[in-house]
């Protein structure tokens, strides 16, 4: 019996998956070096090394994982090492992690994102869920309560969503918050205690522009859940009647509160355009990322989650195998069905924007005893840690 077999012409890429992870390694670490400068200008140089210790704990627990799992499995050890990219994996997670975290809780993490989230399923490549996303839900469900005294109070995403329900309504209000945390300048330089990378959108911003142009992540991702988060939260502002803010629409103000609040930029650039847990198809990916961009705008408005980007990440991974087959073949010939998609995903978008402004009453008035206070250094903290 005779066998005809017809191969594909294929491009061979000048990028490697070396240099992909080099460069995304690069870009995290500059947000770490963010990161230390800010708590160590800001609280002192004690901060600056409990971020390193928490990193440093992190990298040590992933690689201790990976070793075992190496000779576990009998893979020769450096080259198993060096091609399972795991300390991406772990910069990811202490990154998402706030500095008040304690080094047993995010080691624990670290082993659930490794062991769990990567290893079981065969190791880097054939992972389903976001590893790092993993280990930070292990976080908040276990160990909200592991922390430091290092800084106290909410967060801006935890007092945006306890105390004004995510819809400050009038100019007042809305100062009560910002002045809280320094404003929307500080909102978007990060310069507030939170998660360690998470709260510098600006920079954030400007490193995802340098990986989109070298190829590194899909510039697709990002721009689609962004914009989808920016048109969602426009919607909800005129349909709830926001008011302007020093002259500024709501339209405009309050998709850029969304924006800098939390880790929506962090997860977009870094988490979303993971290449094995998202589609590896450009329709495929739009529509990842605009799911994504529905649960994390459903899961703020409605869940009792003040964050929502994490959660929306491990949900839409779940879906990855069946978007990858609802799109696969040739990319020209499918063009109706993705736009078809793509059009449901919108009114789905649109519906559950209008859901939101419907039953979530704005706040018009705040009473002073209810207003969240700032993160503050604690008197103590200066001889406490480390």
């Amino acid at each position: 019996m005779k066998f005809n077999f017809h191969v594909s012409p294929n491009i061979k890429g000048k990028q490697s998956t070396q240099g992909i992870m080099r460069d995304l390694t690069i870009g995290l670490l500059v947000v770490f070096a963010c990161t230390c400068i800010y708590y160590g200008t800001a609280y002192g140089m004690r901060y600056t090394l409990q971020a390193i210790l928490l990193l440093a704990c992190s990298l040590i627990t992933t690689f201790v994982c990976e070793a075992i799992f190496a000779k576990s499995t009998k893979q020769p050890l450096k080259p198993f090492l060096a091609h399972s990219f795991g300390w991406v994996t772990s910069i990811i997670l202490t990154l998402m992690c706030p500095i008040t975290i304690t080094p047993y809780a995010l080691i624990i993490a670290t082993v659930f994102a490794i062991v769990v989230g990567r290893l079981l399923f065969g190791g880097f490549g054939q992972n389903i869920f976001n590893p790092a996303a993993v280990g930070r839900a292990v976080v908040f469900a276990a160990f909200a309560g592991a922390a430091t005294d290092l800084v106290t109070a909410a967060t801006p995403t935890a007092t945006i969503a306890n105390t004004y329900h995510w819809l400050p309504a009038t100019p007042e209000v809305l100062d009560k918050f910002l002045e809280t945390f320094g404003g929307f300048g500080s909102l978007f330089m990060g310069t507030y205690a939170g998660a360690m990378g998470e709260t510098f959108t600006i920079v954030i911003l400007l490193v995802g522009i340098v990986l989109a142009v070298r190829r590194v992540i899909d510039w697709r991702v990002p721009v689609v859940y962004l914009g989808a988060i920016a048109i969602m939260t426009a919607i909800i502002a005129l349909m709830c009647g926001l008011e302007s803010y020093h002259g500024v629409p709501a339209l405009i103000w309050y998709p850029a509160l969304h924006l800098a609040t939390g880790g929506v930029v962090f997860g977009a650039v870094f988490m979303l355009t993971d290449p094995v847990t998202n589609p590896t198809s450009a329709s495929g990916r739009v529509i990842f990322a605009l799911g994504a961009a529905i649960l994390t705008v459903l899961l703020r408005m409605k869940a009792n989650l003040p964050e929502g980007c994490l959660y929306s990440i491990l949900l839409m991974n779940m879906f990855t195998p069946m978007i990858e087959t609802a799109f696969d073949g040739n990319q020209l010939k499918i063009m109706k069905k993705v736009y078809i998609t793509f059009a449901c995903f919108c009114v789905l978008a649109l519906g559950v924007s209008f859901f939101a402004a419907q039953t979530i009453e704005p706040v018009r008035t705040l009473s002073t005893s209810s207003s969240a206070t700032a993160y503050v250094v604690p008197e103590a903290a200066e001889e406490a840690v480390l």
